[in-house]
């Protein structure tokens, strides 16, 4: 089983290598991450006067704000900049590498083929599913790789600090992995939602359809402060025990989103454990049917 199992990631993992759908989200999510990054880069280099010598200072944000964004342009903080990246963007790309992933095989009639040679509908779907996770496993470490790199031009360029501990690279296997675990409950979805409408644009829609509910239900994290009761219950949604864990990334690596997102209330946001819970409820519950059974 477990033989069979590996040769059908194996199978998997080339067609996945192979698919320009794959490698377009790739460069879009790194296009996107290094224009969020350079975007900071450039305001701390105009609110510091690096582009005019010091003659000319534009302070488009406060010296608070601006702190915030030089930690995320050096170590270790590019790091949190960077996975916090992956499950915004990131996560966008990651619904339509699945829905493509998995729709397509119903698309060019290949399912059906693929069956009779592993029969195993459970195993397939497993198999599916860790490739997907390994390619986006392997999309985080290119996306690192070029964070640091940016962080060590931002560090020449605008006297940004070069502080790397060792506690900061053990630590990003946890990140890391916290990650991949927030864009779970979506990707299980899906994965669903591509088995259930029978083709990529069933499991796009059901993703990002999601994702927007989800995000919109979140958003109403202010209403806690009416009742406590109420605040159990928006605390109960999938949203905001994301966040919980978005923010924990983020001060593993000694970030704090609050101070550039005014609208992020800590306070609000539910417990590590409880986060860790809801969210692993969500991604069983939108599992697809059969996935890791014979």
């Amino acid at each position: 089983m477990i033989a069979d199992l590996s040769n059908l990631i194996a199978a998997e993992w080339l067609k996945l290598s192979r698919r320009p759908l794959a490698w377009g989200l790739l460069a879009a999510f790194l296009g996107l991450m290094l224009l969020y990054l350079s975007t900071w880069a450039l305001i701390v280099a105009l609110h510091e006067g690096a582009l005019s010598g010091g003659i000319t200072r534009f302070e488009v944000l406060s010296d608070v704000q601006i702190a915030e964004l030089k930690r995320q342009l050096s170590f270790p903080g590019v790091f949190g900049a960077v996975l916090g990246q992956v499950n915004s963007t990131g996560g966008i790309c990651a619904i339509i590498l699945a829905a493509g992933f998995l729709g397509s095989d119903y698309s060019w009639g290949t399912l059906r083929i693929l069956l009779i040679r592993a029969p195993h509908r459970g195993a397939y779907l497993l198999a599916k599913l860790v490739t997907l996770l390994l390619g986006l496993l392997s999309a985080i470490a290119l996306a690192l790789l070029i964070g640091v790199l940016l962080a060590m031009v931002c560090a020449a360029t605008l006297g940004l600090p070069m502080q790397l501990a060792a506690r900061d690279l053990l630590a990003l296997p946890l990140g890391v992995a916290r990650a991949l675990f927030v864009m779970l409950p979506y990707v299980m979805l899906t994965m669903a939602s591509a088995i259930l409408g029978r083709s990529v644009l069933a499991g796009v829609g059901g993703g990002l359809i999601f994702l927007t509910l989800d995000i919109s239900a979140g958003s109403i994290n202010t209403l806690g402060d009416v009742n406590p009761l109420v605040r159990l219950l928006v605390n109960l949604l999938l949203q905001p025990n994301i966040n919980t864990l978005v923010v924990l990334n983020g001060q593993l690596f000694g970030l704090d989103q609050s101070v550039l997102a005014s609208s992020l209330d800590l306070s609000q946001l539910p417990s590590p454990m409880q986060a860790t819970l809801v969210v692993a409820a969500g991604a069983a519950a939108a599992a697809p049917d059969g996935l890791g059974t014979p």
